[in-house]
């Protein structure tokens, strides 16, 4: 009987990796739970999307008996986005494969789904940075994240202020949200956590902490998100594909995901913008020269 010799292709199965890759993908984009996950572009040509924006009819309004109702125009505006690739490769050698350490092919797809699902996520922030200035509060020139700034921010939504939502912060604000009265701790939260590495709640606030906010001229610009703000738009499944370097016996591991990511609804996100520390209080002006 001949022996049985393993190959690298019997260890690198492209199509295994990017079934996996594709059906972890939705799970690994950390946003998901706050955005529309939509895959009818799939199979659609074209590299831009023309996605529409309702405008809100008004209340309903009292009529009288036999009276005419109110008549109202649906109108919509429209945003263009543009379908974008993100991709990563990593070259792996025969060595690496067939005697490394651990699992080198399981680490690159593991690594491979991470890297995609960054970008999106990466994306999905600098959407929600095109807040307009009504969903926008700015008290960076007197203020630092507290209980009362996200109070004021939850204003800009108006009567709809109920139902879930997220405060994004900066790891460095959360010493200063947790030494707040009204912050509560995850054991204390009133509601059960939308997304991982939710570290507790402030006026009904899940609060999770991102490393894609950052200190900016003193300033720390922080999101409050409820779901549906967002939409992610998949326009075909993951694709991992392999090239072989037969001269320097290396294998190439690609993955790609065609997307776009869009701010679906303006009304369900607020950007709050605050001072990196607290301001120091404004000089009285009072006292006199000492005895």
């Amino acid at each position: 009987m001949a022996d049985v010799v393993t190959k690298i292709a019997n260890l690198i199965d492209p199509e295994v990796m990017a079934d996996m890759l594709d059906e972890k993908l939705t799970d690994a984009i950390k946003f998901s739970p706050l955005a529309q996950i939509d895959r009818t572009l799939e199979g659609r040509p074209g590299d831009t999307v023309t996605l529409p924006k309702y405008a809100y009819i008004g209340d309903a309004t009292d009529v009288a008996e036999g009276a005419d109702i109110e008549e109202s125009l649906l109108s919509a505006t429209s945003a263009t986005v543009k379908v974008k690739k993100a991709a990563k490769g990593v070259r792996l050698t025969d060595e690496a494969i067939l005697s490394g350490h651990g699992d080198p092919v399981g680490e690159t797809n593991r690594q491979l789904l991470t890297a995609i699902s960054a970008k999106v996520d990466a994306d999905c922030m600098t959407a929600l940075n095109g807040i307009k200035s009504a969903m926008t509060l700015d008290v960076s020139a007197t203020d630092a994240i507290s209980s009362g700034t996200v109070a004021d921010a939850l204003v800009k939504f108006g009567e709809d202020l109920d139902g879930e939502k997220v405060l994004f912060l900066a790891p460095a604000q959360l010493a200063q949200i947790r030494k707040d009265p009204d912050y509560l701790k995850p054991s204390e939260m009133t509601q059960q956590a939308i997304m991982s590495g939710t570290v507790g709640e402030c006026w009904g606030c899940q609060l999770v902490l991102s490393n894609k906010i950052k200190a900016g001229s003193g300033k720390f610009t922080n999101f409050i998100v409820k779901p549906g703000a967002l939409a992610i738009y998949l326009k075909r499944e993951a694709t991992v594909e392999t090239e072989r370097n037969t001269k320097n016996k290396t294998t190439l591991i690609t993955a790609d995901e065609h997307y776009a990511v869009y701010l679906r609804d303006e009304s369900r996100a607020v950007k709050l913008v605050v001072a990196e520390t607290q301001p120091a209080a404004p000089d009285s002006g009072g006292g006199g020269e000492g005895a």
